[in-house]
């Protein structure tokens, strides 16, 4: 099952909130820009972005002009999963509520500024970013409450998903509390009507059916928070809970024929951190925090075809607990050092069965307990030597040890080193260059040591306990140029020795039938492996570019690209191919503009779209979606309202998925039939209103 175009169990289990939707909101930014400080730091408050009128401190990161807001990853542990965006020079102790989500809910009444660090600053913890943002708030006494109601409108089918959010906000003092309950979107955005073939390689149709898709479901979340001085330091928690439940359906049908494959999942969640802060000495800072989580969650799949019937079952519980603790020590304001570790423990038990036509069908890998427990220890140093000069060197090892137990008894240990160096120069505050060499490791997913079946495609993927974590290399190139009122170009080249690449990878699988008068069979199947080595190389650009200097005051264009190219050696042709999944090309362009006499502000973007492909034992899947377009009309007569109406996706996209299928192993025998779904996506509108009380 992939989460591009059907359900992914994996992240809502893991994630407080899923929406596959292929496009985001228009992300724009202020015709005003900040001044750089001696030490490259960009300044932007409020006012700088009063023409647009932002409602949070969000829609102010996502206008700053060069920066990508990063979310960070959803991978174990702490330190792996941050993103660039720091609230008061701290990270956010939670996980599964997300970054943006944090930032979404913080009113830019409370926004004091937000100050951009590029390339590292003494004292500033960069979470492994080469570009940071810190939004500062303001300490004032507030109390705020904010309602805002949405609503997606599918035009062909009539179908509309509502969905809510209250929050209240109050701040007396030095502390801080938060709350905030609602009632979140998920959806598929590329679920509508139209049709699969089935042709021979010659391209002669064999069959042809008429094709219908859906797909969405709601999450409903309650959190709270506090922040304030207790015990001699800066105290906070924050705590989540949450449920989430989503069904995707699809129909395949001919005058004469039928087929159903419909999945539902249900899942809940909570989540507890804690993190306190305090300066031992003017020079010495500590920090600690912990944090807990906890998932269980279900799924099932059913499919009915002319054959009879299928039914594929999940049932998972994950959890996860961090403990980590930081000493940074400030030299000087030019020479700073931080040291720390971070100890967590993980875990995630996962029963999987299925069934066809009542009678159970034997799978490896059906009920398995994954266990880890990771260390780390890291030291790093930032120095400014000179104005324009910042280097930035450290190095982490990591040390887990992954015990697997159920149908498979298995323990693992690794260690590595993982060294970093950046080097940033500076010649005017308008110019930068960033230099970095890093030694990157990946984390396993937990669920790719559990089988798993797709039942639309036929595909049966298997649980591979001999899984490594790839290692990689990684060398960076960014020159970032700022020039007009606002405007700014990053230009980035990167290249990556990959080591133990991890895709999909065929196996000879031992089939245990439990029944003692029929004997256990061999069975190839892919899953999830280490493939050897490869490379990829990558180039992005993004373009921040007002058009006051061209006769358009308050009229903004933003582009955002990327190109990548990988090599790894596929295991059964011994050709060389791209790594599965891995999309060559990624092109967002965006106008906006601004008009603050009307309270009104209104854009359009493109998005090109993207490819991927996977390489299976006996086919191949591609996978196609290209130029998706989006327009929005913002209306704020005051401060406390705003009236927005959105239309997607106005000239329809279509989606396909073409599966080049093998009479079998593809590396010995010829190519069979193609078989082609596609997708005609129906014209989206959306429409949000959102009302602050101070």
């Amino acid at each position: 099952m992939r989460k591009y175009y059907t359900f992914s169990f994996t992240a809502i289990l893991m994630a407080s909130v899923a929406v596959p939707a292929f496009a985001q909101d228009i992300q724009t930014v202020p015709v005003a820009t900040g001044a750089a400080d001696a030490e490259g730091v960009i300044s932007y408050t409020p006012v700088d972005f009063a023409a647009a009128r932002p409602n949070t401190a969000l829609e102010m990161i996502n206008r700053i002009p060069g920066f990508s807001f990063d979310g960070g990853d959803n991978v174990r542990g702490f330190a792996g999963a941050a993103g660039n965006v720091l609230i008061d020079g701290a990270r956010p102790t939670s996980k599964t509520d997300g970054l943006g989500d944090t930032l979404g809910r913080i009113p830019i009444d409370q926004v004091e500024r937000i100050d951009v660090i590029r390339g590292g600053a003494p004292g500033i913890d960069m979470q492994g970013q080469t570009v940071v943002a810190n939004v500062i708030r303001k300490k004032a006494d507030t109390f705020q409450q904010v309602f805002s109601v949405r609503s997606f409108l599918f035009a062909d089918t009539g179908k509309t998903i509502p969905g809510w959010n209250y929050q209240a906000t109050r701040r007396v003092g030095e502390h801080q509390f938060d709350f905030s309950a609602g009632r979140g979107i998920s959806m598929d955005d590329s679920v509508g009507r139209g049709w699969r073939t089935t042709t021979d390689p010659d391209g002669d149709l064999l069959l042809f059916e008429n094709a219908r898709t859906e797909g969405d479901g709601a999450v409903h979340t309650l959190r709270g928070g506090y922040k304030g001085p207790q015990f001699g330091g800066t105290l906070s928690l924050n705590g989540v809970i949450g449920t989430d439940e989503f069904k995707n359906e699809s129909y395949f049908t001919t005058p004469s024929t039928s087929e159903a494959y419909v999945s539902r999942s249900a899942n809940d969640r909570g989540e507890i951190g804690i993190n306190y802060t305090t300066d031992l000495t003017p020079e010495l800072e500590w920090e600690t925090l912990g944090l807990l989580k906890l998932a269980v969650g279900s799924f099932d799949a059913t499919g009915v075809t002319a054959g009879g019937s299928q039914l594929f079952e999940i049932e998972a519980e994950a959890g996860e607990r961090i403990a980590r603790s930081v000493l940074r020590y400030a030299y000087s304001p030019e020479l700073s050092f931080e040291g720390g570790g971070e100890i967590a423990y993980n875990y995630r038990e996962q029963q999987v069965a299925l069934t066809r036509n009542g009678a159970p069908v034997p799978l490896p890998a059906s009920d398995v307990l994954v266990e880890e427990t990771r260390g780390e220890a890291f030291v790093q140093a930032n120095w400014r030597p000179l104005p324009e000069w910042t280097i930035e060197g450290g190095v982490r090892v990591e040390r887990s040890t992954i015990t697997q137990s159920g149908d498979t008894d298995r323990e693992r240990s690794f260690t590595y080193p993982k060294p970093r160096l950046v080097l940033t120069w500076s010649p005017s505050k308008d110019d930068q260059l960033r230099l970095r060499a890093e030694r990157e490791v990946g984390q396993l997913d937990f669920q790719d040591f559990a089988s798993e079946v797709d039942l639309n495609s036929g595909q049966q993927s298997t649980g591979n306990s001999e899984l490594e974590p790839d290692k990689t290399w990684v060398y960076e190139a960014t020159y970032e140029k700022r020039f007009w009122d606002g405007a700014a170009a990053v230009l980035t080249f990167r290249h990556e020795d990959i080591s133990d690449v991890v895709d999909l990878f065929p196996r000879d699988v031992m089939i245990d039938t439990d029944n003692d008068n029929i004997p256990d069979t061999s069975v190839l199947l892919v899953g999830p492996g280490n493939i050897g080595n490869g490379k990829n190389d990558e180039i992005s650009f993004n373009l921040t570019l007002p058009l006051a200097n061209l006769g358009l005051k308050g009229a903004e264009l933003k582009i955002e690209t990327e190109w990548e190219n990988s090599e790894v050696t596929d295991p059964l042709t011994g050709e060389t191919r791209r790594i599965s999944g891995q999309r060559p090309d990624d092109v967002n362009v965006n106008f906006r503009q601004d008009l603050p006499d009307l309270h009104l502000t209104f854009g359009v973007g493109w998005f090109s779209g993207w490819r991927e492909s996977y390489y299976q034992v006996d086919n191949i899947e591609n996978l196609r979606l290209k130029d998706f377009y989006h327009s929005f009309i913002e209306w704020k007569p005051d401060p406390g309202f705003t009236l927005r109406a959105e239309l997607n996706n106005f000239d329809p996209y279509s989606f396909n998925i073409e599966r080049s299928i093998y009479a079998g192993r593809r590396d010995q025998f010829p190519l069979e039939t193609i078989e082609t779904e596609r997708r005609n996506s129906q014209v989206m509108g959306m429409l949000s209103a959102r009302w602050t009380f101070n």
